[in-house]
């Protein structure tokens, strides 16, 4: 097996189907604290893709429990107004020197971590579920971050069940839908791959980027930009809709791409994403959709997604900028550079937690 970020993104089905597999087991943990502390908010907390994976699971963590979610990043983490809070940190490699600081600076709260490694620092230091991913040896996470949306949702969906937040039939229909999305996700990435193989000259001439969308296409978008920062080292950010046309829709010009995650045509928005994109499409040959109806029927709008409910489109819509962020450095001769800008600074600001020898 390779451990190239093109590869982790094949295994991404497996990785989801063995969340999927042990969720009741690897919930208990979760669930027997959160049954006792039976706290007002959930904070999940987090840097980089797991911060991301955190603001993807929060809306469906709240729907299944019932009680605020609010994501955080590990520095940043807000004033704890109330005592009754229960936390979450999260750390795919288990070694980010800020949530460890998070970890032990919070210790006195009820709290868990999440982990993608048996052994690493956070689990040195706190009790831990292990996100059931595999290695990933690749800076970019990829399967690191469906993974750990996923197990943040199956904690909710199964501590929803035990405190009757969520009904039973609920918590079945739940399961029937995340296990088709898994199912479907196989073929999304060979339909993604086969969609980036028509873009990939023109693709090699994007300078920057810009990634919007709605709801779930938020979350998306969040992760789709950093994917792109940290793969084709270009400026890329990610925007709600509606935070986009406040300013940052000043920027599209000639050289911005644009990444879309559209809503469903039934969203009140949507007449409103028609004409945005078409408007982004006047000004740059570098707009590409994912989702949408019949409006979207060029070679770049991705039609993946569409059977999906809201909260497990992310396995799809995470896909185009994986494959951009595997793919086009090598094509641009930008392989491996962001590995070593990230070496380079870890080695000055010790982003990781080192092995004591």
């Amino acid at each position: 097996m390779s451990d190239t970020m093109y590869d982790y993104i094949f295994e991404q089905p497996e990785a989801l189907r063995r969340v999927f597999e042990y969720r009741e087991e690897d919930g208990q943990t979760f669930v027997k604290q959160y049954s006792k502390v039976k706290p007002k908010r959930v904070y999940l907390i987090g840097s980089g893709s797991s911060l991301n994976a955190a603001k993807a699971a929060a809306p469906v963590m709240e729907k299944m429990l019932k009680v605020e979610v609010t994501p955080a990043a590990s520095s940043a983490i807000p004033k704890l107004w109330e005592e009754n809070v229960f936390l979450i940190f999260i750390s795919q490699g288990g070694n980010s020197t800020n949530t460890v600081q998070a970890i032990q600076q919070y210790s006195r709260y009820p709290h868990i971590a999440l982990t993608g490694m048996e052994t690493c620092a956070v689990n040195a230091i706190t009790d831990h579920v292990l996100i059931r991913c595999g290695e990933e040896k690749a800076g970019p996470k990829t399967k690191g971050y469906v993974s750990t949306f996923f197990l943040l949702c199956c904690l909710g969906l199964e501590a929803g069940r035990e405190s009757g937040s969520i009904s039973e039939e609920e918590y079945q229909k739940a399961v029937f839908k995340g296990s088709q999305a898994i199912g479907r996700m196989k073929e999304n990435i060979q339909i993604a791959c086969s969609w980036f193989e028509k873009q990939a000259e023109e693709m090699k001439k994007i300078e920057k980027c810009v990634c919007v969308g709605k709801h779930m296409g938020r979350a998306a978008a969040l992760e789709s930009a950093l994917k792109l920062q940290e793969t084709l080292l270009i400026p890329a950010s990610g925007y709600e809709y509606e935070e986009f046309l406040h300013g940052p829709d000043m920027a599209l010009d000639e050289k911005m791409a644009g990444l879309y995650l559209l809503p469903e045509q039934t969203d009140p928005d949507y007449e409103r994403f028609v004409g945005l994109v078409t408007y982004h499409r006047s000004k740059s040959p570098y707009v590409y959709t994912v989702g949408g109806g019949p409006e979207f029927d060029t070679d770049k709008d991705l039609k993946i997604g569409g059977e999906d409910s809201e909260e497990w489109k992310l396995f799809s819509w995470c896909l185009p900028s994986q494959i951009m962020g595997a793919r086009i450095p090598s094509l641009v001769g930008k392989e491996g550079k962001g590995h070593i800008i990230f070496e380079e600074l870890d080695e000055i600001l010790t982003i990781k937690a080192k092995e004591q020898k």
